[in-house]
């Protein structure tokens, strides 16, 4: 170095500013806070709270447990959530696994630094925990998902983890046709608009087949947490829709390019599972129910939440859009179907007799009739509205009752004519309505 060492007036500020800024500034609170999430949440939230420890809020980490405050901020070695995750605590948490040295060190240093919390860290999807699937018994054969294509010519219907292609336009409805190689079941399914392709969902995996030549075109794995609980396809074909969450964990809803299997966009849409999507007909609209109680209607394009329906005090296990998006019907384990305006958020209309839980509901194309099943197999379509105006609630539509299944529904669908009603059921079955005819429903073989 020639002459003498001179420093800039802005790296002598720098400097200064390096030393008098507190420890805190320097560490970032989204790895440790990452730990907490993917590791300690599970057996320390609303609802399951170990130890009578909660580590959802910030607040409520410092409330601490039965045993006291849990971090101590600016002492790890003071603290028990960072002392219980050494390999050699006693008691040892989390009970059942060790952390890796990273994630330890990413506790010391935060709390060291203060204990700052970052709540963004609980709205981004956690890391995929990687699963080895046990074989499934011969005996387990239920049909969770089936789909109408759009021309209502064809059904996919799941059982297990082979997808059976019928043929709607014959009194018979023969299988056209068998999407196969899936280890576990099939949870969703869902047609693009054009009747072509086909996506499914299982466990962390998504699917899309090619119905012409009845072969898989491309799977999606990465980013899937849990099962695929719903999925939709966009009005242009060219984008997927699936939820999915580990079981018990927030509910996200992940966009997918069709052609590539590229993830778009991924949102936190419900604190638990979500259980059920719907597009709206011109595709604008993204409606979700999940087991946190709650209806969300979400900007398709944008993905922005544009209204909550809040009213069920149980798991909304279905959710249904009519043909102008007016209005959405929300199906809950509280044994409710409630009828909501989109335009003024405002619940218009309940249905049911308030004695079974809801298993399903779908809308008719043309939004006149409305179908709803219990868990119980009991069933009923709605038409003839009673708008809700204020004052007293309603519960008024003209309701029609469908004659039992005897089994426990999974999914139903309707046709645009109203005149067929199909469902699936835990046993494997599929069953069809002639709600014309008001017999009982037939066994459709497949």
């Amino acid at each position: 170095m020639n002459g003498p060492f001179r420093m800039s007036p802005v790296s002598l500020f720098c400097l200064l500013l390096f030393v008098v800024l507190p420890a805190s500034a320097a560490v970032d609170a989204k790895p440790a806070m990452r730990v907490l999430r993917d590791e300690c949440v599970g057996c320390h939230k609303p609802g399951k709270a170990k130890g009578g420890l909660l580590l959802t809020t910030y607040e409520k980490m410092m409330k601490g447990g039965d045993n006291g405050a849990a971090v101590v901020p600016g002492k790890a070695s003071q603290s028990p959530l960072y002392q219980l995750v050494l390999k050699d605590a006693d008691p040892h948490m989390p009970p059942k696994k060790d952390l890796l040295a990273t994630q330890i060190m990413a506790l010391k240093s935060w709390i060291d630094a203060g204990a700052v919390w970052d709540a963004s860290v609980f709205d981004e999807s956690p890391a995929v925990k990687p699963v080895k699937l046990s074989a499934m018994p011969a005996s387990y054969q239920p049909t969770l998902a089936l789909a109408l294509s759009p021309d209502e010519k064809m059904m996919a219907v799941a059982r297990a983890n082979v997808v059976f292609i019928l043929d709607l336009s014959k009194p018979e409805r023969p299988v056209l046709g068998k999407l196969e190689g899936q280890t576990e079941a099939v949870s969703s399914l869902a047609w693009s608009p054009d009747g072509k392709s086909l996506v499914s969902g299982g466990f962390q995996k998504i699917t899309l087949w090619d119905i012409a030549a009845l072969k898989q075109v491309r799977q999606v794995q990465e980013t899937l947490l849990g099962s695929i609980t719903a999925l939709v396809m966009d009005v242009s074909g060219k984008g997927i829709f699936a939820a999915d969450g580990e079981t018990g964990g927030a509910g996200f809803i992940r966009c997918f390019d069709a052609a590539t299997g590229k993830l778009l966009a991924t949102w936190k849409a419900h604190e638990d599972n979500v259980l059920s999507l719907r597009l709206s007909k011109k595709g604008d609209r993204l409606l979700s129910g999940g087991a946190d109680k709650l209806a969300k209607l979400w900007d398709a394009t944008s993905h922005k939440l544009v209204a909550t329906y809040e009213g069920h005090t149980n798991h909304v296990v279905s959710v249904a859009l009519n043909h102008d998006a007016a209005q959405i019907a929300t199906a809950g384990a509280d044994r409710e179907v409630k009828l909501w305006n989109t335009v003024t958020g405002e619940q218009e209309t309940t249905l049911g007799d308030k004695k079974t839980a809801f298993a399903a509901l779908s809308w008719s194309a043309d939004g006149k009739t409305l179908v709803a099943l219990t868990e119980k197999g009991a069933g009923a379509t709605y038409t003839d509205f009673v708008r809700h105006t204020g004052g007293e609630r309603s519960e008024r539509a003209k309701e029609r009752k469908l004659p039992s299944l005897g089994e426990s529904p999974t999914q139903v669908a309707i046709s645009a004519d109203s005149k067929w009603i199909y469902a699936g059921t835990f046993e494997g079955r599929l069953y069809a309505w002639d709600v014309a005819s008001g017999k009982a429903a037939a066994e459709v073989k497949f």
